[in-house]
């Protein structure tokens, strides 16, 4: 029970005690109201005197005052208390009320920022996306660029060294051209110096002076010599055979060109002007000396 409870308990206790002494006083209206008030022997049969009573009553309304006042400075301090725990509660609730606006704001302001970051992340994301997919044709750009490169720089050098092939072949060729122009110039110093003419039809037969050794005799008539178009030979030339060593000089016969390579002749025996066998390591000459 708390204090103001025990107030009322009080309260009604004490005006318990009024009304019956009230009706004490109705009811000895027609006794002997001095004993009544005056009795200071409480008896089974006579109670306490109304004086005695009014006394102790008096001295229990005080002890209750006493204990009421005892009570209301107790309970005032305790209101003052709690009120001043309510007053202290109220500006807590006030604080923790404003504390938790700012943290709305602040999770308000945060879950904005948060929104705006992963819209940024999305873009981030997007933006890289796109820078990949740029990085990615950039990277065949330049492998496609780098081949093309490569076969340009192959080309360049294969054309370089064409280019350098052929410049060292027109360099041979302006040689040669120098070489055949001063033979050219020498030959028809020759052809003039004995009356011969620049027909080469009219001197078809007749083989250029060259001297060479037969290779092989397969047969058929037929020898192989060492010396052939490189030499000026021609189908049609024909040179005489003869053997030298052994302290002999002997002439073998006449052979006629039937086929030419560059470093060979193959060649027909001529049977009319046939003087004897001809082997493998004999002479062929176009004029003998």
């Amino acid at each position: 029970m708390n204090l103001i409870g025990k107030i009322f308990v009080v309260l009604i206790f004490v005006m318990s005690l009024v009304f019956m002494t009230c009706a004490l006083m109705v009811y000895s209206a027609h006794i002997n109201w001095r004993e009544v008030v005056e009795n200071t022997q409480a008896k089974p049969d006579k109670p306490l005197g109304l004086r005695l009573q009014v006394q102790n009553l008096r001295k229990d309304n005080d002890a209750l005052k006493a204990q009421l006042d005892e009570l209301t400075k107790k309970l005032d301090a305790e209101i003052a208390d709690k009120r001043a725990q309510v007053a202290k509660l109220e500006q807590e609730r006030d604080d923790l009320q404003r504390e938790r606006d700012q943290l709305m704001a602040q999770v308000a302001q945060l879950t904005q920022q948060v929104r705006d970051a992963v819209a940024a992340m999305d873009a981030a994301h997007q933006t890289l996306a796109e820078r990949t997919e740029e990085v990615n044709n950039l990277r065949d750009l330049l492998r496609q660029a780098e081949q093309a490169r490569h076969d340009a720089l192959v080309r360049l050098v294969q054309r370089t060294d064409e280019l350098h092939q052929a410049a060292n072949e027109l360099r041979a060729l302006k040689d040669r051209a120098v070489t055949l122009a001063a033979d050219l110039a020498k030959a028809k110093e020759v052809l003039t110096k004995f009356d011969l003419k620049a027909e080469p039809e009219l001197y078809h037969e007749q083989a250029p002076p060259v001297e060479g050794v037969v290779m092989a005799v397969p047969g058929n008539n037929l020898v192989e010599i060492s010396i052939g178009a490189d030499d000026g030979l021609m189908k049609g030339h024909r040179l005489d055979v003869f053997r030298l060593g052994n302290g002999e000089n002997k002439y073998l016969g006449r052979i006629e060109v039937i086929r030419t390579e560059p470093q060979r002749a193959v060649c027909q025996i001529v049977p009319e002007y046939q003087r004897g066998p001809i082997q493998e390591g004999d002479r062929v000459a176009s004029k003998l000396r």
